[in-house]
């Protein structure tokens, strides 16, 4: 029978790379609002990095009343066009998080707060230095959302900030079951524990221990092969085989377990559409969802806010009611018409009171474009708006190809599950070891 430290040393050597690599891709892709992952770019990649770039797209508007306008928003920044979209200028660098059009102006949801852009004038209106990832805008007032959690009322004329509030939503509006594909996706991106940054701490805490403890496994296994330094080395098994490691296999368990389930999310949307979770046994952040406001909107009249249950609706922001169920991603008025995308949820519109299910139009779709009578999704995978032509791509993308193996091969996947497995393993025999040691002394 293996003895568990060969087990152990097995599992580390053939595995420790592919770790290391998923554990610091993985703690970037966590913190996807650092600026410097969109600016620092790569040229002379393969064509399905350059593709996988367009994901980067959030917003997009084209002029009514001149179709050779077009302005794109990005994470890279906003590109502006003056012939259909033949060429595109880089207008600003700062992440766009939406575009909404109101009358002849345009009004931007950034990385450094709220902006106004027209006739090529990019003005700041609130909020400086917040990262603003929803925005509506009424004839009064524009609501904005910091990072998915704190709503902003702005006095759309002076300026000022009429109020700052939480959505407080009830326990008994947030008794909602959910998929096994909802669950799974929310634990591995950092959002399925606690509410706030805690989750996503937690995510970051495993990533650390585990670029530690590959970095110091591979330095001990060669040292003991080279017959060197064996002070150093009995000074770094310590550190090595420490209570922090043992903690952190709660998150690496869980990082393991899903990154498996969505490397093949494809062949097993089935499975994990067809288990439901109940609402009793889910982890804290589902009966709060403080920090899950993805989208808002605001007709003059009603708030919305839209989260992973659906859309809640308030008059006075202190009072919510369920008004539709499913996942919100995106709210984009029209007029007097809310369209709503979204996410492992079908596509809806309001009207009249009354929500209609969208047919036929792009999952997550990102914004829509209104051409006279007719109306076209903008969506990441469309091919019909045109978007910047881009050649080069961003460290953002670079990370999420070695994250998902695309960067190496569409077989990669089953490398990323290998070393999935491994680190279970690896679990498993460092817990069995560690408490041999501890018995021992």
């Amino acid at each position: 029978m293996v003895k568990v430290h060969k087990l152990h040393k097995i599992s580390g050597i053939s595995a420790g790379i592919i770790l290391l690599l998923l554990s610091i891709s993985g703690f970037f892709l966590d913190h996807d609002k650092w600026s410097f992952l969109y600016t620092t770019t790569f040229s002379g990649v393969a064509p399905q990095l350059l593709k996988s770039e367009q994901r980067l797209f959030t917003s997009y508007y084209q002029d009514e009343n001149n179709a050779n306008h077009i302005i794109v928003g990005s994470h890279r920044g906003l590109f502006e066009s003056f012939n259909k979209g033949e060429k595109f200028s880089n207008v600003s660098k700062l992440q766009i998080l939406a575009i909404v059009p109101y009358e002849n102006e345009l009004y931007l949801a950034t990385s450094n707060g709220v902006y106004s852009y027209k006739n090529s004038l990019l003005q700041q209106i609130a909020l400086n230095g917040e990262y603003i990832t929803s925005l509506s805008v009424s004839k009064y007032k524009i609501v904005a959302v910091i990072e998915k959690e704190i709503l902003v009322i702005i006095d759309k004329q002076t300026r000022n900030i009429l109020k700052t509030t939480i959505v407080e939503i009830t326990k008994e509006l947030l008794q909602e079951d959910i998929k096994l594909s909802r669950f799974v996706r929310d634990l591995h991106y950092g959002r399925g524990l606690f509410d706030g940054d805690i989750s996503l701490l937690i995510n970051d805490y495993g990533a650390i221990v585990l670029t530690f403890l590959a970095l110091s496994g591979y330095i001990i296994w060669f040292l003991i092969k080279q017959k060197k330094h064996p002070r150093f080395v009995r000074k770094l098994i310590k550190m090595h085989a420490n209570i922090f490691a043992i903690v952190a296999i709660f998150p690496l368990v869980i990082l393991a377990i899903t990154g498996i389930f969505l490397d093949h999310s494809s062949a097993l949307a089935k499975f994990m559409r067809s288990v439901t979770i109940d609402h009793a046994i889910l982890p804290p952040v589902y009966g709060t969802l403080k920090s899950d406001v993805w989208s808002v909107d605001y007709d003059g009249k009603n708030y919305r806010i839209g989260n992973r249950y659906g859309v809640y609706k308030s008059e006075d922001l202190d009072t919510w009611s369920l008004d539709n169920k499913g996942f919100a991603y995106k709210m984009i008025r029209k007029g007097d018409i809310l369209y709503i995308s979204g996410m492992g949820a079908p596509n809806r519109v309001l009207k009249d009171e009354t929500y209609t299910l969208l047919s036929n139009t792009p999952h997550m779709f990102r914004d829509i474009v209104k051409k006279d009578t007719t109306i076209q999704y903008f969506s990441t995978r469309q091919t019909q708006l045109k978007t910047p032509v881009l050649k080069d791509i961003t460290l953002y993308t670079l990370l999420l190809g070695v994250h998902d193996g695309t960067f190496f091969s569409s077989w990669w996947v089953w490398i990323n599950d290998f070393a999935a497995a491994m680190l279970i393993l690896l679990c498993v025999t460092g817990t069995i070891r560690w408490m041999r040691k501890k018995r021992l002394y």
